[in-house]
């Protein structure tokens, strides 16, 4: 009966299992460094943010290219002329130019690419349908860390290997790159410098990492852009903000899930003049599903200034975790599922004949419990048509063993 269980019945185990922990990462003095963090593992690398000023993506199916702009790099479309016109490129007239950001919500949409219109334009070049590559059609000038500006060509971007060139803006320095992305394709990015002329490997694997701790180019609330102290999360990740709720009530089920990187971002705190600190958002929580799916709640409680150590301080809290073991567990099926009547609970691998079987919602109330008797395969049958919509965990316990699955409401 164990393996009908397991084929009919996908297993999303979902158990409560970690308390709060504290936790404190440092961008450095001048917040000079950025710090890539594990929910699961703590911080898996701190790393210097001012070595580089351009990063590209490592992917062979994307073409995006980002700029340090938390560290003051600038990024212009050269606007007096098109590639032909490399040798005589002229910046007088700079300080009108319109300057290019990165995305704040989307890694792959850099500084670069803010001009793009969609495919086959993607903002410095364009598709080409012969080499299936994109193909450079625009100057840019970009003002590195040192404050010395550049032109640049980025010429294309094919096979995976980025080719460009950029030089001082008398042509005089001339460096051409090309750059695999063959040895970093566990990786989001890989960086440049423009001022040493050196490919950095900077980034931990993408799969390591949840979120960074960063300074980078984030649009104010007045209407401008600035560089700001914040949390983004890596790719593939999802959060949802619970704002203006006690951070001990707020349900993750009541808020919508968003993709972007920056749905904690910055503002979670704020300048105090009067105290010349900061202050930070005491009804405010975060709540971050990773790649396993599991829950975690994050709440930021301090932030330490740039003369401070650039500290950022949160807790975090996993709410909810997958759990699928097979020699330690009883399984544990649920259906139908969503449920909004009756829900069917079948579960095996029972050590005792007596069991226990709970209902939890996601602050940890449990809303059912009952005592059931058996060996071997059993199932169970609950009315749960009195229930509130939303996400529950049931779980199964007999003689110290544990069996977890999840259960939607609605």
């Amino acid at each position: 009966m164990k393996k009908i269980l397991l084929s009919s019945i996908a297993l999303f185990s979902m158990a409560i299992t970690q308390a709060q922990v504290s936790e404190t990462l440092s961008t450095g003095n001048g917040y000079v460094n950025t710090s890539f963090y594990s929910l699961d593992n703590g911080e898996v690398s701190n790393v210097s943010n001012v070595d580089w000023e351009v990063a590209f993506s490592t992917s062979s199916f994307s073409s995006y290219i980002r700029i340090n702009g938390g560290h003051g790099v600038e990024l212009y479309t050269y606007p007096n002329g098109g590639i032909s016109d490399w040798a005589t490129v002229d910046i007088s007239g700079i300080a009108n130019w319109t300057a290019l950001y990165n995305s704040e919500e989307q890694w792959d949409s850099g500084a670069f690419n803010a001009s793009a219109t969609g495919h086959p334009n993607y903002g410095w070049g364009n598709y080409n349908s012969v080499t299936h590559g994109v193909t450079g059609d625009s100057i840019f000038i970009l003002k590195t860390l040192n404050g010395t500006y550049k032109k640049v060509l980025i010429e294309s971007f094919e096979g995976g290997t980025w080719n460009f060139k950029y030089a001082n803006i008398d042509g005089s320095n001339l460096v051409t790159e090309a750059i695999s992305m063959a040895n970093y394709t566990d990786k989001n990015y890989v960086y440049y410098s423009m001022d040493n002329a050196s490919t950095i490997d900077r980034e931990p694997n993408t799969g390591s990492w949840d979120f960074t701790v960063t300074r980078y180019q984030a649009w104010q609330p007045q209407g401008s852009y600035y560089p700001s102290v914040g949390i983004l999360l890596n790719k593939g990740l999802k959060a949802r903000e619970a704002r203006n709720i006690d951070v001990n009530t707020a349900l993750w089920g009541d808020y919508t899930e968003e993709e972007n990187m920056n749905v904690i971002g910055f503002d979670w705190k704020s300048f105090n003049m009067g105290t010349m600190s900061y202050d930070i958002e005491d009804e405010l929580s975060y709540f971050i599903t990773d790649r396993a799916q599991n829950i975690w709640r994050i709440v930021m409680t301090g932030f330490d200034g740039s003369s401070a150590g650039g500290n950022v301080h949160f807790t975090k809290e996993m709410i909810s975790a997958v759990s699928i073991d097979e020699n330690e567990s009883i399984n544990v099926g649920v259906y139908p599922n969503p449920a909004s009547s009756q829900v069917t609970f079948l579960y095996d691998n029972l050590t005792s004949e007596q069991a226990t079987i709970k209902i939890v919602d996601l602050n940890g109330r449990v809303v059912y419990s009952n005592q059931f008797f058996g060996t071997n395969f059993n199932q169970q049958v609950i009315d749960v048509s009195n229930f509130s919509k939303g996400f529950y965990n049931v779980i199964v316990e007999s003689n110290g063993r544990v069996g977890t699955q999840k259960l939607i409401i609605e």
